[in-house]
């Protein structure tokens, strides 16, 4: 009789305790909870529970958390890696001219790994950085404060052209790459039919040959940084096919290659950028835009701005590199010393706005971290 009831007073315990760990809140509001906390906390919460990691660790979780629209500013000093999420939100939007101050949203700081260099980067997609070194190639994820070096797709390629895609219909990053030969602009013996692509995250991280009907050789044109843009599943590039140069196009999930027309003959230093869920191409006299409509039909649309001679003295030392998801450009300063300015421009709707923020540059930080009076030099967003 005893034990019997030691043994019911054993099941009902058991009971209890998985009562106790049963969630209080149903699984998509913990999920729509974590959505808002800030990286370093989601890290952190991972360890609490099988449950907390199993939500974060979620495809659809990761993808949504990392396509967040916030700017990533990071630099390298010694052997750290300093890293900030800054806000891109317009406080006031129908103000045309705003001066304000803001802090990040998040920042930490983390050793340098030696297998990087940060002067050769995609943008961020879907929440991943790809990174060169000679024909070597590091995928970073800031939010999960992780590095992955990947392995050489082709020994004998001295120097690559390199492209992050994202495939939102599987939710699977690519890499693809091919040979290029960044000395000139001009037609080369580096032109290429085939490319070689890497799905990340795969069982076995290994590079495919991808045969082309087109034998080009990519290149950066306006030269600002950025290795082409990927849009709703394509990536599109510039390149050189013979004499001519265009747009190349390349589905991420298909891994097929398609050829686009510049919107005007002779219209090559330009900056690919994403403008609304359409690709833009950036002219280099900063007042001219054309915006990629139908890609099938090869439809541009030509936008004309306000002159950004209006803001001149304001854009001294600054340097355009992306655009927000509201439609305003983004101009940064490569070195910062007591501040950190970010300008933004709506050219569209003329409105301009200059956002100090705090908490980079400022003197605690650098006592902190040991930069003393010198520059901050290298920074990357």
């Amino acid at each position: 009789m005893k034990r019997g009831v030691e043994k019911t007073e054993a099941t009902e315990r058991k009971r209890i305790r998985r009562q106790s760990s049963t969630p209080s809140l149903p699984l998509d509001l913990t999920s729509e909870i974590f959505l808002h906390l800030p990286a370093k906390y989601v890290v952190r919460f991972r360890c609490v529970s099988k449950l907390w990691s199993t939500i974060t660790t979620q495809p659809y979780f990761k993808n949504t958390f990392e396509a967040r629209s916030n700017l990533l500013l990071f630099f390298k000093d010694g052997d750290k890696l300093f890293v900030f999420s800054l806000s891109q939100q317009n406080p006031n939007p129908n103000e045309s001219y705003l001066h304000y101050s803001s802090r990040p949203i998040d920042s930490y700081h983390m050793t340098y790994p030696k297998s990087c260099s940060f002067t050769c980067k995609t943008e961020s997609v879907q929440g991943l950085i790809c990174f060169r070194k000679a024909a070597k190639l590091t995928v970073w994820n800031p939010t999960m404060r992780t590095f992955l070096n990947l392995p050489t797709a082709d020994k004998s390629w001295r120097v690559i052209a390199f492209f992050l895609g994202y495939d939102p219909v599987e939710c699977k990053h690519k890499v693809m790459c091919m040979p290029s030969d960044e000395a000139s602009d001009e037609a080369s013996d580096e032109a290429s039919d085939e490319c070689r692509v890497l799905i990340l995250g795969s069982a076995k991280q290994s590079w495919r040959k991808i045969k082309t009907n087109y034998k080009h050789r990519p290149f950066s044109g306006y030269r600002m940084g950025v290795h082409g843009q990927c849009i709703n599943g394509v990536l599109y590039y510039q390149a050189i096919l013979g004499s001519d140069r265009a747009i190349m196009s390349f589905n991420v999930r298909s891994e097929k290659l398609s050829v686009i027309a510049l919107p005007l003959e002779g219209f090559w230093k330009m900056k690919l950028i994403r403008y609304g869920r359409k690709l833009a191409c950036f002219g280099s006299n900063g007042n001219s835009m054309w915006v990629l409509e139908d890609a099938e039909k090869l439809e541009w649309s030509n936008h004309i701005f306000l002159h950004l001679s209006h803001y001149e003295q304001g854009l001294q030392n600054f340097k355009l590199v992306g655009i927000t998801d509201d439609g305003e450009l983004i101009y940064v300063q490569s070195t910062v010393f007591k501040s950190f300015p970010i300008i933004y421009i709506h050219p569209t709707r003329k409105t301009f706005r200059r956002v100090e923020y705090r908490g980079i540059a400022e003197e605690d930080i650098r006592q902190r971290n040991g930069f003393g009076e010198r520059s901050l030099r290298g920074l990357q967003v």
